[in-house]
Protein backbone atom coordinates (compact mmCIF):
# COMPACT_ATOMS: atom_id res chain seq x y z
CA UNK A 1 0.00 0.00 0.00
CA UNK A 2 1.28 3.87 -1.11
CA UNK A 3 2.13 6.04 1.57
CA UNK A 4 -1.18 8.12 0.43
CA UNK A 5 -3.31 5.27 1.24
CA UNK A 6 -2.24 5.25 4.95
CA UNK A 7 -3.74 9.23 5.29
CA UNK A 8 -7.27 8.03 7.44
CA UNK A 9 -5.49 4.88 9.25
CA UNK A 10 -4.12 6.34 12.33
CA UNK A 11 -2.22 3.63 13.18
CA UNK A 12 0.63 3.71 10.63
CA UNK A 13 2.59 6.58 10.08
CA UNK A 14 1.66 8.88 6.90
CA UNK A 15 3.48 11.55 5.23
CA UNK A 16 1.11 13.02 3.74
CA UNK A 17 -1.31 13.27 6.71
CA UNK A 18 1.53 14.72 8.90
CA UNK A 19 2.74 17.53 6.40
CA UNK A 20 -1.01 18.66 5.98
CA UNK A 21 -1.44 18.69 10.00
CA UNK A 22 1.96 20.79 10.06
CA UNK A 23 0.57 23.39 7.37
CA UNK A 24 -3.01 23.59 9.62
CA UNK A 25 -1.50 23.96 12.71
CA UNK A 26 0.64 26.91 11.08
CA UNK A 27 -2.83 28.39 9.33
CA UNK A 28 -4.23 28.26 12.83
CA UNK A 29 -1.54 30.05 14.26
CA UNK A 30 -0.94 32.65 11.78
CA UNK A 31 -4.93 33.34 12.46
CA UNK A 32 -4.70 33.37 16.36
CA UNK A 33 -1.55 35.91 15.58
CA UNK A 34 -3.38 38.15 13.37
CA UNK A 35 -6.60 38.26 15.55
CA UNK A 36 -4.08 39.52 18.29
CA UNK A 37 -2.67 42.15 16.51
CA UNK A 38 -6.10 43.68 15.40
CA UNK A 39 -7.52 43.84 18.35
CA UNK A 40 -4.89 44.80 21.10
CA UNK A 41 -4.47 48.03 22.59
CA UNK A 42 -3.44 50.25 20.38
CA UNK A 43 -4.82 49.48 17.16
CA UNK A 44 -8.77 50.16 15.65
CA UNK A 45 -11.08 49.51 18.10
CA UNK A 46 -14.91 48.90 18.27
CA UNK A 47 -15.40 49.64 21.66
CA UNK A 48 -15.56 52.91 23.28
CA UNK A 49 -13.32 53.72 26.19
CA UNK A 50 -15.35 54.79 29.16
CA UNK A 51 -13.81 58.43 29.38
CA UNK A 52 -14.75 59.07 26.01
CA UNK A 53 -18.76 59.79 24.68
CA UNK A 54 -17.54 58.56 20.98
CA UNK A 55 -14.57 57.73 18.99
CA UNK A 56 -14.53 59.52 15.47
CA UNK A 57 -11.78 57.60 12.85
CA UNK A 58 -10.38 56.31 16.47
CA UNK A 59 -10.29 59.59 17.91
CA UNK A 60 -11.63 60.25 20.79
CA UNK A 61 -14.37 62.87 21.82
CA UNK A 62 -14.06 63.06 25.82
CA UNK A 63 -16.86 62.44 28.06
CA UNK A 64 -15.96 65.47 30.06
CA UNK A 65 -15.35 67.34 27.11
CA UNK A 66 -19.16 66.46 25.81
CA UNK A 67 -20.88 67.69 29.00
CA UNK A 68 -18.73 71.30 29.48
CA UNK A 69 -19.63 72.02 25.84
CA UNK A 70 -23.36 70.94 26.69
CA UNK A 71 -23.25 73.45 29.85
CA UNK A 72 -21.51 76.20 28.03
CA UNK A 73 -23.83 76.01 24.77
CA UNK A 74 -27.04 76.08 26.96
CA UNK A 75 -26.63 77.51 30.24
CA UNK A 76 -27.45 74.87 32.26
CA UNK A 77 -26.07 71.66 34.34
CA UNK A 78 -25.77 69.00 32.08
CA UNK A 79 -27.96 66.65 34.82
CA UNK A 80 -30.75 69.36 33.54
CA UNK A 81 -30.05 69.24 30.27
CA UNK A 82 -32.82 67.69 27.77
CA UNK A 83 -32.46 65.28 25.36
CA UNK A 84 -32.43 66.95 22.31
CA UNK A 85 -29.69 69.50 24.02
CA UNK A 86 -26.97 67.06 24.76
CA UNK A 87 -27.90 64.95 21.04
CA UNK A 88 -27.45 68.49 18.78
CA UNK A 89 -24.22 69.06 20.91
CA UNK A 90 -22.81 65.67 20.24
CA UNK A 91 -23.72 65.53 17.00
CA UNK A 92 -21.73 69.18 16.54
CA UNK A 93 -18.59 67.82 18.50
CA UNK A 94 -18.66 64.69 15.72
CA UNK A 95 -19.32 66.99 12.72
CA UNK A 96 -15.91 69.33 14.30
CA UNK A 97 -14.20 66.35 14.65
CA UNK A 98 -14.58 65.58 11.07
CA UNK A 99 -14.08 68.51 10.03
CA UNK A 100 -10.79 68.97 11.68
CA UNK A 101 -9.76 65.84 10.33
CA UNK A 102 -10.49 66.64 6.84
CA UNK A 103 -8.41 70.00 7.50
CA UNK A 104 -5.38 67.78 8.25
CA UNK A 105 -6.24 65.28 6.02
CA UNK A 106 -6.06 68.11 2.96
CA UNK A 107 -3.08 69.86 4.93
CA UNK A 108 -4.93 72.98 5.41
CA UNK A 109 -2.49 75.21 7.72
CA UNK A 110 -0.23 74.76 4.73
CA UNK A 111 -1.77 77.56 3.25
CA UNK A 112 -4.62 78.48 5.01
CA UNK A 113 -3.17 81.71 7.21
CA UNK A 114 -6.34 81.53 9.71
CA UNK A 115 -5.58 78.24 10.31
CA UNK A 116 -1.96 78.62 10.78
CA UNK A 117 -2.71 81.17 13.23
CA UNK A 118 -4.78 79.54 15.42
CA UNK A 119 -2.19 76.84 15.82
CA UNK A 120 0.34 78.93 16.51
CA UNK A 121 -1.34 80.72 19.16
CA UNK A 122 -2.82 77.57 20.21
CA UNK A 123 1.01 76.16 20.79
CA UNK A 124 2.16 79.13 22.36
CA UNK A 125 -0.61 79.00 25.19
CA UNK A 126 0.22 75.78 25.90
CA UNK A 127 3.96 76.34 25.99
CA UNK A 128 2.59 79.00 28.38
CA UNK A 129 0.38 77.46 30.23
CA UNK A 130 3.15 77.33 33.32
CA UNK A 131 3.92 80.78 33.15
CA UNK A 132 0.25 81.81 33.46
CA UNK A 133 -0.43 79.73 36.07
CA UNK A 134 2.38 80.48 38.34
CA UNK A 135 1.94 84.10 40.14
CA UNK A 136 4.64 86.06 41.07
CA UNK A 137 5.02 86.92 44.76
CA UNK A 138 5.54 90.57 46.34
CA UNK A 139 9.33 90.18 46.72
CA UNK A 140 9.30 89.50 43.33
CA UNK A 141 7.00 92.02 41.80
CA UNK A 142 9.06 94.53 44.39
CA UNK A 143 12.16 93.66 43.04
CA UNK A 144 10.86 94.15 39.25
CA UNK A 145 9.16 97.44 40.13
CA UNK A 146 12.79 99.02 41.25
CA UNK A 147 15.01 97.45 37.68
CA UNK A 148 12.04 99.06 35.80
CA UNK A 149 10.91 101.85 37.74
CA UNK A 150 11.24 104.79 35.09
CA UNK A 151 8.42 103.10 33.05
CA UNK A 152 6.12 103.40 35.68
CA UNK A 153 4.80 107.25 35.56
CA UNK A 154 1.28 108.79 34.96
CA UNK A 155 0.58 109.84 31.34
CA UNK A 156 1.96 113.15 30.26
CA UNK A 157 -0.36 115.78 28.56
CA UNK A 158 0.32 118.19 26.31
CA UNK A 159 -1.98 121.26 24.55
CA UNK A 160 0.39 122.27 21.51
CA UNK A 161 0.04 123.56 18.51
CA UNK A 162 2.23 122.37 14.95
CA UNK A 163 2.18 125.78 13.76
CA UNK A 164 4.08 125.28 9.46
CA UNK A 165 5.64 128.20 7.84
CA UNK A 166 4.95 126.91 3.95
CA UNK A 167 6.93 126.56 1.26
CA UNK A 168 6.30 127.00 -2.14
CA UNK A 169 5.83 129.98 -5.05
CA UNK A 170 7.42 133.02 -4.31
CA UNK A 171 8.57 131.26 -0.46
CA UNK A 172 12.21 129.71 -0.83
CA UNK A 173 12.86 127.45 2.41
CA UNK A 174 15.83 130.28 3.61
CA UNK A 175 12.74 132.85 3.46
CA UNK A 176 10.33 130.37 5.03
CA UNK A 177 13.26 129.57 7.76
CA UNK A 178 13.76 133.26 8.19
CA UNK A 179 9.90 134.02 8.59
CA UNK A 180 9.86 130.65 11.39
CA UNK A 181 12.93 132.13 13.52
CA UNK A 182 11.17 135.33 13.61
CA UNK A 183 7.53 134.17 14.14
CA UNK A 184 9.07 132.08 17.52
CA UNK A 185 11.13 135.43 18.29
CA UNK A 186 8.13 137.03 18.61
CA UNK A 187 6.08 134.70 20.88
CA UNK A 188 9.06 134.72 23.11
CA UNK A 189 8.74 138.26 23.45
CA UNK A 190 5.32 137.86 25.23
CA UNK A 191 2.93 138.18 22.03
CA UNK A 192 -0.23 136.05 22.14
CA UNK A 193 0.09 132.94 19.90
CA UNK A 194 -3.26 133.77 17.69
CA UNK A 195 -1.59 137.17 16.89
CA UNK A 196 1.68 135.90 16.51
CA UNK A 197 -0.41 133.52 13.79
CA UNK A 198 -1.94 135.78 12.21
CA UNK A 199 1.01 137.92 11.59
CA UNK A 200 3.56 135.65 9.92
CA UNK A 201 0.87 133.60 8.62
CA UNK A 202 1.32 130.50 9.93
CA UNK A 203 -0.77 127.72 9.40
CA UNK A 204 -1.96 124.36 11.26
CA UNK A 205 -0.37 121.33 10.03
CA UNK A 206 -3.28 119.36 10.25
CA UNK A 207 -1.72 116.36 12.68
CA UNK A 208 -3.91 117.01 15.45
CA UNK A 209 -7.51 117.08 14.20
CA UNK A 210 -11.07 117.00 16.49
CA UNK A 211 -14.43 116.60 14.03
CA UNK A 212 -12.42 118.75 11.50
CA UNK A 213 -11.08 121.38 13.56
CA UNK A 214 -7.96 121.55 15.03
CA UNK A 215 -7.43 120.01 18.86
CA UNK A 216 -6.23 122.57 20.68
CA UNK A 217 -7.09 120.54 24.10
CA UNK A 218 -5.48 118.26 26.31
CA UNK A 219 -3.96 115.34 24.35
CA UNK A 220 -1.90 112.25 25.84
CA UNK A 221 1.59 112.53 25.35
CA UNK A 222 1.14 109.09 23.70
CA UNK A 223 -1.13 110.78 21.38
CA UNK A 224 1.59 113.14 20.59
CA UNK A 225 3.72 110.55 19.46
CA UNK A 226 2.06 108.73 17.11
CA UNK A 227 1.48 112.28 15.16
CA UNK A 228 4.64 113.42 15.11
CA UNK A 229 8.02 112.02 13.43
CA UNK A 230 11.09 112.03 15.83
CA UNK A 231 12.61 115.19 14.97
CA UNK A 232 9.26 117.57 15.72
CA UNK A 233 8.45 115.27 19.17
CA UNK A 234 11.80 115.50 20.53
CA UNK A 235 11.16 119.04 19.75
CA UNK A 236 8.10 118.79 21.69
CA UNK A 237 9.42 117.09 24.64
CA UNK A 238 11.95 120.04 25.23
CA UNK A 239 9.12 122.69 25.89
CA UNK A 240 7.07 123.82 28.82
CA UNK A 241 4.09 126.04 29.23
CA UNK A 242 3.79 128.30 26.76
CA UNK A 243 7.58 127.96 24.97
CA UNK A 244 7.76 127.46 21.35
CA UNK A 245 10.64 125.55 19.78
CA UNK A 246 13.51 126.24 16.65
CA UNK A 247 11.93 126.15 13.24
CA UNK A 248 12.65 122.72 11.81
CA UNK A 249 12.37 121.61 8.70
CA UNK A 250 9.84 119.13 7.10
CA UNK A 251 8.98 118.30 3.71
CA UNK A 252 5.83 120.83 3.45
CA UNK A 253 7.97 123.95 4.85
CA UNK A 254 9.32 125.12 8.57
CA UNK A 255 7.67 123.61 11.58
CA UNK A 256 7.31 125.00 15.32
CA UNK A 257 5.65 123.32 18.06
CA UNK A 258 4.15 125.52 20.32
CA UNK A 259 3.54 124.41 23.92
CA UNK A 260 0.70 126.15 25.41
CA UNK A 261 0.12 123.81 28.37
CA UNK A 262 2.04 120.84 29.21
CA UNK A 263 1.84 118.19 32.53
CA UNK A 264 4.50 116.66 32.85
CA UNK A 265 4.48 112.49 33.82
CA UNK A 266 5.24 112.16 37.54
CA UNK A 267 6.46 109.04 38.95
CA UNK A 268 4.07 106.16 40.65
CA UNK A 269 4.78 104.05 43.68
CA UNK A 270 4.98 100.60 43.85
CA UNK A 271 1.56 100.80 45.03
CA UNK A 272 0.12 102.48 42.59
CA UNK A 273 1.87 100.43 40.11
CA UNK A 274 1.24 97.26 40.85
CA UNK A 275 -1.33 96.30 38.48
CA UNK A 276 1.03 97.14 35.96
CA UNK A 277 3.86 95.67 37.55
CA UNK A 278 2.28 92.13 37.78
CA UNK A 279 0.73 92.52 34.01
CA UNK A 280 4.39 93.16 32.80
CA UNK A 281 6.10 90.36 34.81
CA UNK A 282 3.82 87.95 33.52
CA UNK A 283 4.27 88.78 30.14
CA UNK A 284 8.10 88.73 30.51
CA UNK A 285 8.07 85.29 31.77
CA UNK A 286 5.75 84.15 28.92
CA UNK A 287 8.11 85.86 26.25
CA UNK A 288 11.07 83.94 27.92
CA UNK A 289 9.27 80.62 27.62
CA UNK A 290 8.13 81.33 23.71
CA UNK A 291 11.74 82.39 23.17
CA UNK A 292 12.96 79.32 24.91
CA UNK A 293 10.84 76.90 23.04
CA UNK A 294 11.76 78.32 19.67
CA UNK A 295 15.12 77.44 20.19
CA UNK A 296 14.28 74.15 21.54
CA UNK A 297 12.32 73.40 18.59
CA UNK A 298 15.41 74.94 16.38
CA UNK A 299 18.05 72.51 17.53
CA UNK A 300 15.62 69.64 16.41
CA UNK A 301 14.85 71.05 13.25
CA UNK A 302 16.56 70.35 9.98
CA UNK A 303 16.22 73.80 8.05
CA UNK A 304 17.82 74.23 4.94
CA UNK A 305 18.34 77.58 3.58
CA UNK A 306 18.38 79.06 -0.07
CA UNK A 307 21.45 81.51 -0.91
CA UNK A 308 19.57 84.50 -0.32
CA UNK A 309 18.28 83.55 2.47
CA UNK A 310 21.59 82.70 4.21
CA UNK A 311 22.83 86.04 3.18
CA UNK A 312 20.12 87.73 5.21
CA UNK A 313 21.62 86.10 8.11
CA UNK A 314 25.32 87.38 7.88
CA UNK A 315 26.25 90.30 9.38
CA UNK A 316 25.76 93.47 7.81
CA UNK A 317 29.31 94.85 6.36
Amino acid sequence: MAASDNFYDFSRPSVHRSMVLLASGALIGLGIAGYGLFTAKGTRSHGVPPEAIALVNQRQILRSDFMTQVQTQYTTTFAQSSHEQRLKTLTDMIDEELMVQRGLEIDLPSYDPDVRGALVAGVELEVSADALAQQPTESQLRAYYQEHKDRYSSEGVMQLRDLVVTTGGSRTPAAAKLEAAQAAAAARSGQPLALVIKRFELVDSGRFMDAGHVDTGDIFQFAVRAKLDDALYNAALALKDGEISEPIAQADGMHLIAMVKRRFPVPQSFDQASDRVWSDLKNLAQTEVRAANIRYLRSRADILLSADARALEEPAK
